[in-house]
């Protein structure tokens, strides 16, 4: 059996297939609270509206959706996230065992017998910040290599490019050529592939996140608003306040940088970026989910002269989901 898996900053999507061949998702949010155990009233609370909690000597862990949702309602708790800027964060010392309990949980009633053949994505290194992509997929390595189901079956896990597996996803129709474009929380990850092989790929970080904290240093706002905020933004129509203004503002900003270094790895891929026709572009991830986004990604395209012809943009209906589909038809083709 295959298994897709998008290890991603901000979304963890576990993607299988069930008897009719029909892809299954399940998802969690990569994040966490840490409560004083003294702290009784609001550990109490938790439990009992259900978020999933870990319990240690004198402090606990809430994971997850349910700990986001605690976290924009009481304003004195502080989301953590197990991984920054697309890989996993070195400056939170919880975050190999918060990663392994949510990446584990979530791999339980989809490993169907022994061995089942894992993808799971990867970013590459990012151009502007020092980022460690190997180290990062050696500790996912890690954690699903140390899975094991309480049948005793285990998986094999195998790496994929995070933009590779968008193209895997999406580009079936275009022999898989054509660019992918994932707009995750901790970064942008790109990857132009000919009939399947990567040209080029590379990373940069300045996506979800950095909307977030530029928004809410502009406004005022927490970090954690914003967050919930901007996914509810049309970026195609004016905005209506200065929240508004301020995430449309750092989406547009984000999507010049992104398109700005696209043709910088083109021209600089020169021959190998060649193509007898126009070119396909993916863009999916939890960034890409407002409204109006693929107008916006269009216009700045169109401003912007490219060493190759565009084709279609083509915005999946499930962004959110791409990558671990993609993940999943990697690992199907591995199998054959």
């Amino acid at each position: 059996m295959a298994i897709g898996f998008d290890a991603g900053t901000y979304n963890l999507v576990c993607c299988t297939r069930d008897d009719k061949k029909d892809f299954v998702y399940d998802r969690e949010v990569n994040a966490f609270l840490e409560i004083a155990l003294e702290d009784r009233l609001v550990f109490q609370m938790m439990k009992t509206v259900g978020v999933p909690l870990i319990e240690r000597s004198n402090k606990a862990y809430a994971l997850g959706e349910k700990a986001v949702r605690m976290a924009y309602t009481l304003a004195q708790l502080e989301l953590k996230r197990p991984m920054k800027d697309g890989c996993v964060n070195s400056k939170e010392r919880d975050a190999y065992e918060v990663m392994s309990i949510m990446l584990h949980s979530l791999l339980e009633g989809n490993v169907k017998s022994n061995n089942d053949i894992l993808y799971f994505s990867v970013p590459a290194n990012a151009i502007n910040e020092e980022t460690d992509a190997e180290f990062h997929t050696n500790i996912l390595d890690s954690i699903f290599k140390a899975y094991e189901s309480d049948e005793g079956y285990k998986v094999k896990a195998f790496p994929i490019n995070e933009g590779l597996a968008l193209v895997y996803a999406e580009l079936k129709a275009d022999n898989y050529t054509g660019i992918g474009i994932s707009f995750g929380a901790g970064m942008v990850n790109l990857c132009f592939a000919m009939f399947g092989v990567p040209v080029f790929t590379f990373a940069i970080v300045n996506s979800g996140d950095w909307i977030d904290k530029m928004a809410a240093k502009a406004t005022g706002e927490s970090i954690t608003f914003i967050n919930q905020e901007k996914t509810k933004v049309n970026l195609s129509s004016n905005p209506a306040n200065i929240i508004e203004r301020a995430i449309q503002t750092q989406y547009r900003i984000m999507v010049e940088k992104t398109v700005t270094v696209i043709k910088k790895g083109l021209s600089e891929a020169g021959k190998k970026a060649r193509s007898d026709k126009p070119v396909d572009i993916v863009i999916a991830g939890g960034t890409s989910l407002p409204v109006g986004f693929d107008t916006l990604f269009r216009d700045v395209i169109k401003q912007t002269e490219l060493p190759i012809q565009v084709g279609k943009i083509v915005r999946p209906d499930d962004p959110l989901f791409s990558v671990a589909r993609g993940c999943l038809v990697a690992a199907e083709n591995s199998l054959q």
